[in-house]
């Protein structure tokens, strides 16, 4: 036997080869799961990119107008105050009407009565009118 057959009269660079051939197919199997596996990761870091993009722009908006102010008119005046949802009472405050007023809002041409522990979310442009509280016990 020649030292390039094996026991059983094969020769031993077939048996080398065969294995080779083997461990390339592993191989490359295991780099076509990862490529592939790269790519989908990619995928999901573009999607992550574009979310975190997206909430950004949000906070930045609602930043903006969480500080963003308004004009309204109280009292012939105009006011600059906070956009946002306001208890008629700090409101009050907010707009300079002294806390034993009546705040009234003008809706279609008619004055409406505030009560001072109600919510308002005043818009731009919105008039109000304070006058002394009217009624009182009989």
């Amino acid at each position: 036997m020649t030292p390039q057959e094996n026991a059983d009269g094969g020769n031993c660079c077939d048996s080398n080869l065969a294995e080779a051939e083997e461990e390339l197919k592993e191989a490359e199997t295991y780099l076509e799961q990862a490529v592939h596996g790269d790519e989908h990761a990619n995928r999901d870091i573009e999607k992550a990119k574009r979310e975190i993009i997206e909430a950004e722009a949000e906070i930045e908006k609602a930043e903006h107008d969480h500080h963003r102010e308004i004009e309204v008119k109280v009292d012939g005046v105009m006011k600059k105050v906070r956009a946002g949802t306001y208890v008629v009472s700090a409101f009050k405050t907010a707009v300079g009407v002294a806390a034993d007023r009546e705040l009234d809002v003008v809706k279609h041409g008619e004055l409406v009565p505030l009560d001072d522990s109600a919510e308002i979310k005043p818009h731009e442009c919105e008039v109000f009118v304070s006058h002394v509280r009217t009624g009182g016990s009989s």
